[in-house]
């Protein structure tokens, strides 16, 4: 019955991606210098949420999103978690230079203004910062996870300040999120995290077996980066709001 399962999820998952590459060579002529148009990044939006549905993954939202665009900045579990706030708002993604590279997943998200930075590269944080706040002033929100890698969702870990240095030059709005993943019986996720090199197929495959995955997203109260002189002091706040969201389950 599980092999049955995930043959058909990974059906309907390559369908969607089918889907996707469809729906993006229409919208092009919607992509302004990189930056997508509000036609496409609700478009984005309801392809997320019907991958979502496929997964069987069910969301509790607490909260809500900051009704302007900003920095969304959240906890990181896996790479579901691209998926799982894509579906609950209008809003682009900073990632790293190696997934443009990736068969099909690589163009659809550079085609639809997924953000590819090249980590140690020459002058990366001050490019990361420029795009960034240039989506953002035109209308586009970005989502960063600044602990910089994924975890097991057992707790937030520090947040690196370079990636708050947008929010800062530019006076942003910071929009903080926490992220986890049950099983039915209310126990944290243990087969979602995608961690310690994990391959992504191997990962993908273990997903496409769960009968059903619940996911809490809670929005909590956006912060302004103006009230903030330095960049360290923006993550230490925002990190220990987002630490206290989580421990409270």
């Amino acid at each position: 019955m599980t092999l049955l399962r995930r043959l058909w999820r990974l059906f309907l998952l390559l369908s969607f991606l089918l889907l996707g590459v469809l729906l993006t060579l229409v919208m092009l002529p919607d992509m302004h210098d990189g930056i997508p148009g509000k036609r496409v990044q609700k478009i984005r939006r309801w392809w997320y949420q019907c991958l979502l549905r496929a997964l069987k993954v069910e969301i509790e939202q607490v909260g809500h999103p900051i009704d302007q665009p900003a920095l969304w900045v959240a906890n990181h579990i896996s790479w579901l978690d691209i998926p799982l706030l894509g579906s609950l708002g209008l809003l682009g993604f900073l990632s790293k230079a190696e997934i443009r590279h990736w068969p099909v997943i690589g163009w659809l998200a550079g085609s639809t203004g997924t953000l590819f930075i090249e980590r140690g590269g020459k002058n990366a944080s001050q490019i990361a910062s420029k795009y960034i706040a240039e989506h953002i002033n035109r209308g586009h929100s970005i989502l960063v996870f600044p602990e910089g890698k994924t975890t097991r969702g057992a707790t937030v870990e520090r947040f690196h300040a370079r990636l708050f240095a947008p929010a800062i030059d530019h006076g942003l709005m910071v929009q903080p999120v926490v992220i986890r993943y049950f099983h039915d019986d209310g126990k944290v996720h243990q087969i979602l995290p995608f961690v310690d090199h994990e391959p992504f197929f191997g990962n993908l495959w273990k997903v496409l077996g769960e009968k059903r995955i619940l996911a809490t997203v809670v929005f909590l109260e956006a912060v302004n980066a103006a009230d903030f002189s330095e960049r360290r002091r923006l993550a230490e706040h925002v990190h220990a709001k987002v630490l206290e969201a989580f421990n409270r389950g």
